[in-house]
């Protein structure tokens, strides 16, 4: 191209007739031409130069100072010349004059326009300033390090004029939000940098609001576009406080944030002479909205806020809940309904918050359960809550009542019919394990009024009421029960208690004193089934008096404490009066018992139980047990004494032998294991009186052996037998057996196997009076030996041969031909 001009202008020259001097001619030619060489080479490469090295000649310092004020200091990395932008400042840097480390803000690329009638002058004025595309860094840290708030994509027009700077247009992208100003600002280089006071120990963090909201902005994405902010403003930067924002407007297509949707932020406003105005507050979810308006007068420090919502409230818990498993959120099948008003004055210590409102929720469903129509009116003032005319239908029953939170006092009035099983997962593991022994067929009525400094059982006091249906625990049922409460010291306390259970009913009061891990009983007074009662108390207890059946409830009284933890601590006495008697099984049959006066006494982990004369087989009995409760040691122990028994309902019951005659005294004293009664071992004794003893079974054949030997004497019974026996190993042994008849004493020994009923028995005749002068050398031929069984005893000499005349079966007779 300067080939094609250069000779352009030859040809001119040329073409035109000359009429100057050679001489001036050739130095025209010389400077076009140097221009020329200038303008296409040395423009262009001294452009190059100045971009890659910069302005020198102190034109970079220059700005510096033009820029600066007295209370900020400007830095430039490189400073350049640009045909289309003029002059470039790259990597500026403004920091505090007073604190050089605290780097106000960061800056990569600016444009600056300078005046240059002043320039003229030798006098650095800026006129205007323009940003295209530029990115900047702001800390909201003082240290060097610290977070920052990076700007992106920054077009701004800024124009000095005199003690005012106009931005024309600023448009921006500041933590992912698009901001969009315009405004003045007057007297700008008078503007005050806020220094916090210098306190001992003040950190470089932020202030707590400005640092939880950018970590929440940090957590948000915009999926459809970016949120707009925009806005017009003016402001003295001598006065601060002149500060005036109008067109405040805030827009955003969708916002998300863990599982959380939120869309149609609207949001418009206006702030001036300290005073924020939001007229317009709206966003929604799939669900419903949330609509509000407020303000906030900084020159008073209060604010105020009006919200009507409902939205979908089990994401925004998730969202802004840290920590929370999603099993343990609450549900709603349909948003709740919440209205407040909200206001705050913060220059009380605590920010002087009041919320007043109202909460409606058609259902809720929390760790799998469902409470319908929940509604409460919520009031928050100087850090105290209260929820008041709390409303909840459960699946079954209701719950309502009030509650009040405050520092060191919490208070609760409430109504329920929720029956505690019903609420079980929301409870801890030994509460879920206790309630899962219970069943609640009828629906309980429970008031209660709680009161404490602090969450804490121990620090609880209260009084309430109790009134339940038709309800079991551990498989024992009632039909109702009633009481007052009383809770104090980590005890719960019931008194005037009613149960009825059919025709029975308990009266007394209790205490289940968690502090001291033990339930204490006074005045019990009972005609429920003893074993029944039990099972609410003590499972172990109630499985050690079940062999004893009453046939009609007893009367029981009740005293003294079970501990919950530790049964060597039990102290228990129970007073049994049954004139309908009671039935008990020993082993394997069952006995039967007139009326009965029975003493139960729990010491420790052993029951002690005392039956005092009770009536049984035309007889008396006396019965005193020592029993185990220690699941690891069941051992049962007993001292059975009888007096005048009907023997013949005593061998029916135990041998299926009906033809006995006479009474049966006697004592027995064993032990044994729970659920292994065949081993138990044991001693005492028996004595037969009144009766026919040749009539027991065992004993029959004696009477045709006697009448062979004696004559004269065969049906002569045996009235009266003793014997002294111990038991081992599944059998009775006796070894001192003594039958007394007229003219004749019986003496044996030898085994009882009581499951089976074998024998291995030795018996020997002893004839009384001249006979048995006579037959005494030889008495002791007359023994017998028994193989059989108790009902089939089959008797046979030991030495005599078997002959008739010794109770030997016949010789059979010849065979004939």
């Amino acid at each position: 191209m300067f080939l094609w001009l250069w000779t352009w202008i030859r040809c001119t020259l040329c073409d035109v007739k000359m009429k100057v001097h050679p001489v001036v001619y050739f130095l025209f030619k010389t400077l076009v031409a140097l221009t020329l060489a200038l303008i296409f080479i040395g423009v262009p490469a001294g452009v190059y130069y100045q971009r890659v090295h910069g302005i020198g000649f102190g034109v970079k310092e220059a700005l510096e100072k033009a820029l600066s004020s007295p209370l900020i200091e400007v830095s430039i990395a490189h400073l350049s010349l640009d045909p289309f932008l003029g002059l470039v400042a790259r990597d500026l840097r403004i920091k505090e004059r007073v604190n050089s480390h605290n780097t106000l803000a960061s800056i990569n690329r600016l444009s600056v326009s300078l005046n240059l009638g002043e320039l003229m002058l030798r006098r650095f004025v800026v006129e205007s300033l323009s940003l295209r595309q530029a990115n900047a860094s702001i800390p909201i840290l003082k240290s060097h390090d610290g977070r920052r708030v990076e700007i992106h994509n920054i077009q701004a027009e800024i124009i000095l004029l005199g003690d005012s700077l106009r931005l024309s247009s600023f448009e921006a992208v500041v933590a992912g939000i698009q901001v969009r100003l315009n405004g003045e600002i007057q007297n700008p280089f008078t503007f005050q940098i806020p220094t916090p006071q210098q306190n001992k120990g003040m950190t470089d963090d932020p202030p707590p609001p400005v640092e939880a909201f950018f970590n929440t902005l940090s957590e948000l994405s915009f999926p459809s576009a970016r949120p707009v902010v925009s806005a017009t403003f003016a402001v003295n930067a001598s006065k601060p406080e002149s500060l005036r924002i109008s067109n405040l407007a805030v827009t955003c297509p969708k916002v998300e944030r863990q599982g959380l949707s939120l869309s149609d932020l609207k949001l418009k406003g206006e702030y001036a002479e300290g005073k924020l105005s939001l007229s317009v507050i709206e966003l929604k979810d799939k669900d419903g909205s949330l609509e509000a308006s407020g303000e906030w007068d900084t020159n008073s420090a209060q604010a105020r806020l009006s919200l009507r919502t409902n939205l979908n409230a089990a994401p925004l818990l998730a969202a802004f809940t840290p920590g929370s498993e999603e099993k343990d959120e609450p549900s709603f099948e349909s948003a709740p309904h919440i209205d407040a008003e909200v206001t705050a004055d913060f220059t009380q210590p605590d920010g002087g918050l009041h919320v007043i409102g109202n909460f409606l929720a058609p259902d809720i469903t929390y760790k799998g359960i469902t409470f319908r129509e929940v509604g409460f009116g919520f009031a928050w003032a100087s850090q105290c809550l209260h929820l008041r005319d709390i409303s909840i239908q459960a699946t079954r029953g209701s719950f309502s009542g009030n509650l009040w939170i405050a520092p060191g006092d919490y208070r609760l009035e409430a109504q329920t019919s929720i029956p505690p099983t019903d609420l079980s997962s929301l409870m801890d593991r030994p509460t879920r394990e206790f309630l899962e022994k219970m069943q609640v067929a009828d629906l309980p009525e429970i008031t209660i009024s709680l009161r404490t400094p602090k969450l804490d059982f121990a620090a609880m006091k209260g009084s309430g009421h109790l009134k339940l249906g038709k309800t079991s625990m551990r498989g024992a049922w009632i039909d109702s029960g009633e009481a007052d409460l009383e809770i104090e010291d980590s005890c719960v306390t019931y008194k005037d208690i009613l149960i009825t259970t059919g025709p029975g009913k308990g009266t007394g009061s209790f205490a289940y004193d968690v502090g001291r891990q033990e339930v204490r009983f006074s005045n019990i007074r009972s005609t429920l089934v003893p074993t029944e009662v039990l099972m609410w108390i003590d499972p172990n207890i109630a499985k050690t008096i079940s062999p004893y059946r009453f046939r009609s409830n007893p009367s029981v009284s009740l005293e003294g404490k079970v501990h919950m933890r530790t049964a060597t601590k039990n102290n228990l006495t129970i007073q049994v009066e049954s004139p309908a008697g009671m039935d008990y099984d020993l082993l394997g049959k069952t006995l039967t018992f007139g009326k009965t006066s029975a003493k139960v006494l729990v010491i420790g982990n052993r029951v002690d139980a005392r039956v005092t004369r009770a009536p049984i087989m035309d007889g008396e009995v006396t019965l005193q047990a020592d029993v185990s409760i220690d699941p690891k040691n069941p051992v049962f122990s007993a001292n059975v004494q009888l007096e005048r028994v009907n023997f013949s309902k005593l061998t029916q019951l135990y041998f299926d032998y009906a033809d006995s005659k006479g009474v049966v005294s006697g004592q027995y004293n064993f032990t044994t294991r729970m659920g292994d009664e065949e081993m138990m071992t044991g001693n005492g004794n028996i004595r037969i009186e009144d009766g026919n003893v040749f009539a027991i079974p065992v004993l029959g054949p004696f009477s045709t052996i006697i009448g062979a030997i004696l004559p004269g004497v065969a049906y002569n019974t045996a009235r009266f037998a003793t014997a002294d026996f111990t038991v081992a190993d599944k059998k009775i042994n006796t070894k001192n057996v003594e039958i007394v008849g007229s003219g004749f004493t019986m003496f044996g020994d030898g085994d009882i196997y009581f499951l089976t009923g074998d024998l291995d028995m030795d018996m020997r005749l002893n004839a009384q009076g001249v006979p048995g002068i006579v037959f005494f050398p030889v008495s002791k031929l007359f023994s017998y030996h028994s193989d059989g069984t108790f009902s089939n005893p089959k008797w046979s000499p030991k030495i005599i041969p078997r002959l008739p005349v010794f109770g030997g079966p016949k010789k059979p007779a010849p065979n004939t031909p």
